[in-house]
C-alpha cells in the first residue's frame, strides 16, 4: 500500500515539475548596440572605428584618416559581430567584423576586418567568432583574454588592445567593455 501511495506522490510531483518548467529563452537581445569602455579614469567612453582599429574616447582627437562611430549586430553565428558604420563612406565596402588581431606583441589591437579572409599568409587572420554577451558585458570566448586602453598621450583618447597576459596591465589601463553607455543626468 505504501508503495502505491509513494508512486502516486512521485507521479503528481513529476506532473507538477513538468507543467511548471519555463521554456528556454534567448539570453542575448536582438537589435543593434554600441561599445563603451570602463576602467580607471575611463567612465564609459565610446569605442569608435579608426583606420581599421578600435579606439576609445574622443574621436576628434584621433589622428586616423578614416574614423567613424559604429553599431554592431549579430552575424550568422552569434559569436561573430558585424560592424555597421554610422557613416557609410568611412568603412570598407565589404562587411566588417569585430576581431582580435595577432601581431605577436604582448598586447594586440582590437580590429575591424572584412568578412572575406585575406590570402596574406604573413599576417594571421584576426579571430572574429569569439564574442558573447553576459548581460550588458562583453565577454570573449578565448581563454584569458583581457582588454586594455593604451594611452596615446592625449587625455580622453586611447587605443583598444587585448592580451592573454596580465603583463599588458603594466603599460596599459585594464578596461571592461559594455554595451551600455554611462548614465547621464
Amino acid at each position: 500500500m505504501t508503495s502505491i501511495i509513494f508512486a502516486v506522490i512521485i507521479a503528481i510531483f513529476a506532473i507538477f515539475a513538468i507543467s511548471s518548467a519555463h521554456p528556454m529563452e534567448k539570453r542575448q537581445a536582438d537589435g543593434s548596440w554600441g561599445l563603451y569602455a570602463y576602467g580607471y579614469g575611463i567612465d564609459g567612453l565610446p569605442i569608435f572605428y579608426a583606420d581599421g582599429q578600435a579606439q576609445i574616447g574622443n574621436m576628434a582627437l584621433s589622428n586616423a584618416t578614416n574614423k567613424s562611430t559604429f553599431f554592431l549586430t549579430f552575424g550568422d553565428d552569434p559569436n561573430t559581430w558585424v560592424v555597421h558604420s554610422d557613416n557609410t563612406t568611412t568603412l570598407a565596402n565589404t562587411t566588417n567584423l569585430l576581431g582580435l588581431s595577432d601581431t605577436g606583441s604582448m598586447a594586440c589591437p582590437v580590429v575591424f576586418t572584412p568578412s572575406q579572409a585575406s590570402n596574406n599568409t604573413i599576417i594571421p587572420t584576426p579571430q572574429t567568432n569569439v564574442w558573447t554577451l553576459y548581460g550588458k558585458y562583453v565577454v570573449c570566448s578565448q581563454d584569458r583574454v583581457n582588454f586594455y586602453a593604451q594611452p596615446t598621450g592625449q587625455d580622453g583618447w586611447y587605443v583598444l588592445l587585448w592580451s592573454a597576459t596580465t603583463d599588458a596591465a603594466l603599460q596599459n589601463i585594464p578596461v571592461t567593455l559594455r554595451t551600455i553607455g554611462p548614465a547621464s543626468g
